[in-house]
């Protein structure tokens, strides 16, 4: 049982490499400044609960561009990020992106409710889950980060911290669209 787990394991991370390459390959044949977003795959859809245990989509969040963050309490890269993402919503929310951080904690929501209070996080946050791990890749390292399109499209997918300005600069080829 052991060994079919750890088999398991490597299966994912090696579609989650592969995942990772190709998106990144989509993004850098697309070019910076005029990408071709109609060849980018599709965003998988998903229904997750926020803090108070309202259902969200990605849907919801139609017509944005969209930073969607999976994350966890307990990794330091994943608090470093934190600030940027907080200036990131607060100046571009009202040009049309949107934050959404996904807690990948086995917390309960009651801890997870602290921290984001603690932390002074305004962007939504809701509880993932297997599946939406699995959705998108099979998360295997967090910070894991989509950059989302305003059609849902996934423009740029970065593993481990990342610049503020790095975010900032897909932020601005996307709302210009």
């Amino acid at each position: 049982m052991w060994k079919r787990k750890v088999e398991d394991m490597k299966t994912r991370y090696v579609v989650f490499l592969v995942t990772i390459f190709l998106f990144y390959m989509i993004s850098v044949s697309c070019g910076e400044s005029n990408p071709s977003l109609s060849r980018l795959p599709s965003a998988p859809n998903f229904v997750l609960k926020d803090l108070n245990g309202k259902k969200v989509t990605l849907t919801d969040f139609k017509g944005k561009v969209i930073i969607l963050t999976f994350w966890a309490t307990w990794c330091p890269p994943c608090r470093a990020e934190i600030p940027h993402f907080v200036d990131l919503y607060s100046a571009y929310r009202s040009k049309g992106l949107e934050v959404v951080g996904i807690s990948l904690d086995s917390y309960n929501v009651g801890g997870l409710k602290d921290f984001v209070k603690k932390y002074q996080i305004t962007y939504p946050v809701l509880v993932g889950d297997n599946k939406i791990s699995s959705d998108y890749g099979g998360i295997t390292s967090i910070p894991t980060t989509f950059i989302i399109t305003q059609d849902a499209k996934i423009f740029r997918v970065y593993v481990g911290y990342v610049e503020k300005s790095d975010f900032e600069k897909d932020i601005k080829i996307l709302l210009r669209k």
